[in-house]
């Protein structure tokens, strides 16, 4: 059940992100992750603005794990650098993996370009290095990197 709540919080702040910008986005992309070697792929949607004013923008995104089966939840502080077709952008933020009884909680950089396609539709791809906190249900025993690789689309509105 907390997961589930975890999720619309999250879904909530990027939709807010989308109403209160002058760039909202939401959109969906391909992640290749590894963590310490092990390869997870997953479906990710986000929601979030890349200019609330300011200079910077956010997100929230919620992945599912196709290879093998697992839930992330994250959410991301955008500095875009530039403005037009060709948008570069760094950022920070924080998720949470949770695969079968393992929980990873990371801090996490990132770097991607976003190419707007049309007037309403963007391509990006991105690196996002992350050190992860690694817990069971017997506490944390760890930590671990891992790096995701994102491919995706936008829609811009």
């Amino acid at each position: 059940m907390s997961k589930q709540i975890a999720v619309l919080l999250l879904l909530g702040w990027g939709l807010l992100a989308c109403a209160q910008s002058s760039k909202p986005f939401a959109g969906a992309s391909l992640v290749f992750q590894w963590v310490e070697g092990t390869p997870l792929t997953s479906l990710m949607l986000q929601a979030g603005s890349y200019n609330f004013g300011g200079g910077y923008g956010a997100r929230a995104n919620v992945g599912i794990g196709v290879s093998p089966n697992f839930l992330e939840l994250g959410a991301d502080f955008l500095l875009p650098f530039g403005a037009g077709r060709l948008l570069p952008y760094g950022g920070f933020g924080g998720n949470w993996v949770g695969l079968g009884a393992l929980n990873f909680f990371g801090i996490r950089g990132l770097a991607g370009i976003n190419y707007s396609t049309a007037s309403d539709a963007g391509l990006f791809a991105e690196a996002v290095p992350t050190l992860y906190l690694a817990s069971d249900a017997t506490g944390i025993y760890g930590t671990a990197f891992g790096i995701q690789i994102r491919f995706g689309v936008n829609y811009l509105f």
